[in-house]
């Protein structure tokens, strides 16, 4: 299957791309296609742990299983003051 994801803040700086497709296998889920995007651009595996996983727009655990062509936004933390 493939899903669309787009990256956020400082992860899109950090890849030098905004978004990509992931071919993943049917029945994966967020975890997989973590270590799929950080298999695909490992300047980014230090920061994805840390991020929240929205799916077609709604926060979502890592664990929900994906189907083909749901987008998944990578959210970094953020701070402010």
């Amino acid at each position: 299957m493939t899903v669309t994801v787009r990256l956020f803040a400082m992860l899109k700086h950090v890849a030098g791309f905004e978004q990509c497709q992931l071919e993943l296998p049917n029945g994966a889920d967020g975890r997989a296609a973590r270590l799929h995007l950080a298999q695909h651009a490992p300047m980014l595996s230090d920061h994805l742990e840390f991020c929240r996983l929205a799916i077609n727009f709604e926060y979502q655990p890592w664990e929900v299983s994906l189907r083909h062509g749901d987008e998944l936004c990578l959210i970094p933390p953020v701070s402010g003051g």
